[in-house]
Protein backbone atom coordinates (compact mmCIF):
# COMPACT_ATOMS: atom_id res chain seq x y z
CA UNK A 1 0.00 0.00 0.00
CA UNK A 2 1.38 3.35 -1.12
CA UNK A 3 1.08 6.81 0.78
CA UNK A 4 0.54 10.08 -0.43
CA UNK A 5 3.55 11.27 -1.30
CA UNK A 6 3.80 7.68 -3.32
CA UNK A 7 6.64 5.61 -1.29
CA UNK A 8 5.06 2.36 -0.10
CA UNK A 9 4.59 2.38 3.86
CA UNK A 10 7.28 -0.28 4.49
CA UNK A 11 9.94 1.98 3.41
CA UNK A 12 8.99 4.65 5.19
CA UNK A 13 8.68 2.88 8.44
CA UNK A 14 12.16 1.69 7.94
CA UNK A 15 13.66 5.02 7.26
CA UNK A 16 12.12 5.83 10.51
CA UNK A 17 13.38 2.89 12.38
CA UNK A 18 17.06 3.49 10.40
CA UNK A 19 16.72 6.90 11.27
CA UNK A 20 15.84 6.17 15.01
CA UNK A 21 18.90 3.43 15.32
CA UNK A 22 21.48 6.35 14.12
CA UNK A 23 20.18 8.58 16.73
CA UNK A 24 20.69 5.49 19.62
CA UNK A 25 23.82 4.74 17.91
CA UNK A 26 24.99 8.43 18.41
CA UNK A 27 23.99 8.72 22.15
CA UNK A 28 26.30 5.95 22.67
CA UNK A 29 29.38 7.26 20.76
CA UNK A 30 32.38 7.40 23.01
CA UNK A 31 33.22 10.69 24.41
CA UNK A 32 36.50 12.31 24.27
CA UNK A 33 38.47 12.90 27.23
CA UNK A 34 40.80 16.03 27.52
CA UNK A 35 44.77 15.29 27.10
CA UNK A 36 45.25 18.79 28.59
CA UNK A 37 43.53 21.34 30.33
CA UNK A 38 44.67 24.56 31.50
CA UNK A 39 42.62 27.61 32.85
CA UNK A 40 43.56 31.37 32.34
CA UNK A 41 42.55 34.57 34.13
CA UNK A 42 41.22 37.32 31.56
CA UNK A 43 41.29 39.53 34.16
CA UNK A 44 38.07 42.35 32.79
CA UNK A 45 35.53 42.01 29.30
CA UNK A 46 38.61 43.65 27.28
CA UNK A 47 40.43 40.51 27.97
CA UNK A 48 37.47 38.53 27.14
CA UNK A 49 37.20 40.14 23.61
CA UNK A 50 40.81 39.75 22.79
CA UNK A 51 40.46 35.80 24.14
CA UNK A 52 37.40 35.70 21.35
CA UNK A 53 39.71 37.49 18.83
CA UNK A 54 42.67 34.66 19.66
CA UNK A 55 40.45 31.96 19.48
CA UNK A 56 39.02 33.41 16.16
CA UNK A 57 42.34 33.99 14.43
CA UNK A 58 43.65 30.80 15.75
CA UNK A 59 40.85 28.85 14.06
CA UNK A 60 40.87 30.46 10.84
CA UNK A 61 44.44 29.99 10.74
CA UNK A 62 44.67 26.19 11.65
CA UNK A 63 41.69 25.34 9.26
CA UNK A 64 39.26 24.98 12.18
CA UNK A 65 35.52 26.20 12.80
CA UNK A 66 34.96 28.40 15.18
CA UNK A 67 31.70 28.65 17.54
CA UNK A 68 30.59 31.29 19.82
CA UNK A 69 28.20 30.05 22.02
CA UNK A 70 28.47 31.99 24.69
CA UNK A 71 25.25 34.48 24.11
CA UNK A 72 23.10 31.55 24.17
CA UNK A 73 24.74 29.76 27.55
CA UNK A 74 24.18 32.72 29.33
CA UNK A 75 20.48 32.81 27.91
CA UNK A 76 19.83 29.31 29.09
CA UNK A 77 21.40 29.61 32.54
CA UNK A 78 19.21 32.63 32.85
CA UNK A 79 16.12 30.47 31.59
CA UNK A 80 17.28 27.93 34.27
CA UNK A 81 17.39 30.43 37.07
CA UNK A 82 20.83 29.45 37.36
CA UNK A 83 22.24 32.79 37.01
CA UNK A 84 21.18 33.01 40.75
CA UNK A 85 22.43 30.24 41.94
CA UNK A 86 25.88 31.30 40.75
CA UNK A 87 25.14 34.78 42.00
CA UNK A 88 26.87 36.31 38.81
CA UNK A 89 25.63 37.71 35.35
CA UNK A 90 24.46 35.16 32.92
CA UNK A 91 25.91 37.41 29.73
CA UNK A 92 29.30 36.65 31.44
CA UNK A 93 29.12 32.92 30.35
CA UNK A 94 31.90 32.32 28.01
CA UNK A 95 31.68 28.92 25.56
CA UNK A 96 33.92 28.86 22.69
CA UNK A 97 34.63 25.91 20.50
CA UNK A 98 37.70 24.79 18.13
CA UNK A 99 36.28 22.10 15.99
CA UNK A 100 38.43 20.04 13.54
CA UNK A 101 38.09 16.68 11.73
CA UNK A 102 37.64 13.40 13.60
CA UNK A 103 37.01 14.53 16.77
CA UNK A 104 40.07 17.64 17.15
CA UNK A 105 39.34 20.60 19.12
CA UNK A 106 39.67 22.70 22.05
CA UNK A 107 36.86 23.43 24.29
CA UNK A 108 36.87 26.98 26.21
CA UNK A 109 34.34 27.78 29.10
CA UNK A 110 33.93 29.41 32.66
CA UNK A 111 31.04 27.50 33.94
CA UNK A 112 30.96 27.09 37.67
CA UNK A 113 34.26 29.22 37.81
CA UNK A 114 34.66 33.23 38.34
CA UNK A 115 33.39 35.52 34.96
CA UNK A 116 37.00 36.37 33.86
CA UNK A 117 38.16 32.40 34.26
CA UNK A 118 38.51 30.31 31.76
CA UNK A 119 39.73 26.74 31.31
CA UNK A 120 40.21 25.48 27.57
CA UNK A 121 40.28 21.20 27.28
CA UNK A 122 42.07 19.85 24.72
CA UNK A 123 40.87 16.54 22.13
CA UNK A 124 42.98 14.69 19.98
CA UNK A 125 40.27 13.33 17.78
CA UNK A 126 41.95 11.26 14.88
CA UNK A 127 45.06 13.01 14.61
CA UNK A 128 47.14 13.55 17.98
CA UNK A 129 50.05 15.49 16.80
CA UNK A 130 48.24 18.10 14.88
CA UNK A 131 46.37 18.31 18.05
CA UNK A 132 48.80 18.81 20.34
CA UNK A 133 50.81 21.64 17.81
CA UNK A 134 47.67 23.10 18.45
CA UNK A 135 47.50 23.11 21.78
CA UNK A 136 51.28 24.24 22.38
CA UNK A 137 50.47 27.50 19.57
CA UNK A 138 47.31 28.34 21.50
CA UNK A 139 48.69 27.99 24.95
CA UNK A 140 52.18 29.72 23.89
CA UNK A 141 49.55 32.60 22.75
CA UNK A 142 47.53 32.58 25.90
CA UNK A 143 50.70 32.77 27.98
CA UNK A 144 52.05 36.04 25.97
CA UNK A 145 48.61 37.63 27.01
CA UNK A 146 47.59 36.09 30.29
CA UNK A 147 48.81 33.77 33.71
CA UNK A 148 48.30 30.41 32.18
CA UNK A 149 47.74 27.05 34.88
CA UNK A 150 48.03 23.57 33.36
CA UNK A 151 44.84 21.63 35.26
CA UNK A 152 46.11 18.21 36.79
CA UNK A 153 45.17 15.28 34.28
CA UNK A 154 41.63 13.91 35.75
CA UNK A 155 40.67 17.13 37.87
CA UNK A 156 38.09 19.87 37.21
CA UNK A 157 39.04 23.57 36.96
CA UNK A 158 38.95 25.28 40.38
CA UNK A 159 38.81 28.96 41.06
CA UNK A 160 42.26 30.63 40.92
CA UNK A 161 43.82 32.13 43.62
CA UNK A 162 45.77 34.81 41.18
CA UNK A 163 42.56 36.04 39.47
CA UNK A 164 40.00 38.23 41.25
CA UNK A 165 37.47 38.32 38.58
Amino acid sequence: MATRSGYPKILIGSLGAMALLTLVLQGCAKVQESFLTVQTCLVDDTGVLQFKGLMRSISKSEGLKYVDNSAQQGASLKTMGADKLLKRDATSAIDVHLEGDGGLGVTAGNLGLPPYQVALGFTEGADAAKAHRLSDRLVKALTQLWHVETVPQGKGALPMKTCGG
